[in-house]
């Protein structure tokens, strides 16, 4: 069975906040004694995949920042350790996804057309910041959580604990090419603008 890093990491952190909300534990003794865990484990699958996968066959778990420029209609990008920057440049873009466990996230999408219909993009994040750039007026709508951070999108701000936003452009509502991004963080900031 093949799993995601990001998505264990994801799902423990949650169900550790879950127990935490109902009274079963103290989050955060749990995360300050056993945050080397994750390291271990990170240890076991790279160990594991090498006897698994021949020489020439990229590691799924890259320690390194991932720089790409993307023309096409979707991006699927992904980084366990390290910092995810993606330019799209494509003019009938139809979204994706983009996730990263431990850095950064920045997206420009400066230079982007969306492709007629509505289409979404999907951002997640474990630790790390968000920086997303749109194109001018351009028809989207967001909707951005994060646990521990702060959210800014179009200038409006939102801080705390737990914050969420849910904006849409002007032009999102009535426009018959248009992104709905969904982004969500546990411990770092988004900003959109």
């Amino acid at each position: 069975m093949r799993y995601s890093f990001g998505g264990i990491i994801l799902v423990t952190i949650g169900l550790l906040m879950l127990l935490d909300n109902l009274d079963y534990l103290d989050f955060g003794d749990v995360i300050q004694t056993y945050w080397p865990l994750i390291l271990v484990f990170w240890g076991f699958v790279i160990l594991r995949r090498r006897k698994k996968q021949p020489q020439s066959q990229e590691t799924v778990f890259a320690a390194h920042d991932v720089q790409q420029t993307v023309a096409s209609e979707l991006v699927h990008e992904s980084n366990a350790f390290g910092d995810v920057f993606v330019s799209i440049s494509s003019q009938n873009f139809k979204g994706g996804s983009v996730s990263t466990t431990f850095g950064d996230c920045d997206i420009d999408l400066s230079k982007a057309a969306f492709a007629e219909g509505e289409h979404l993009l999907r951002i997640h994040g474990v630790f790390g910041d968000c920086q997303i750039t749109l194109p001018k007026d351009s028809p989207v709508a967001i909707s951005a959580s994060s646990t521990l951070g702060d959210i800014t999108i179009f200038g409006q701000k939102k801080d705390g604990f737990s914050p969420s936003m849910d904006i849409s452009s002007p032009a999102y509502a009535n426009s018959m090419a248009r992104l709905k991004i969904v982004i969500s963080r546990v411990f770092g900031s988004v900003r959109v603008s």
